[in-house]
């Protein structure tokens, strides 16, 4: 029983660490849900995306392997933004034609996809 104990302790001493490890990285990506805001308040009526707007908004991407679908090559992509994280796109039906700019080279075509969700 007692090695049984000690076994146990040892596993939970080691996923402490491991905790305490997560927890020092995550605290030093934090950044407050005002701070975030008052960013996406000054880039709500922005023309273009500038290296600057993807540098405060954004925290990484993901970009996946490149799949060919019925003929045509398919990428996806995983916007996680500072804060927030990946969010799912809303449904572009709702929105006007003319609110939507996508410009891309010739040939490259630009569609969303809704967020799958990790198990």
């Amino acid at each position: 029983m007692s090695s049984k104990y000690e076994q146990e302790q040892g596993e939970l001493s080691g996923r402490i660490k491991i905790l305490k490890t997560e927890l020092r990285k995550d605290s030093g990506q934090i950044m407050t849900v005002d701070a975030f805001l008052e960013i996406v308040r000054r880039y709500t009526d922005a023309r273009e995306v500038t290296g600057r707007m993807v540098t405060e908004l954004i925290d990484h991407i993901v970009v996946y392997h490149a799949e060919r679908i019925d003929g045509q090559i398919t990428q996806k992509i995983t916007v996680h933004y500072n804060c927030i994280g990946a969010f799912e796109v809303p449904d572009r039906n709702g929105i006007p034609e003319l609110d939507i700019l996508i410009e891309t080279r010739k040939g490259v075509v630009l569609s969303h996809s809704t967020l799958e969700k990790a198990g």
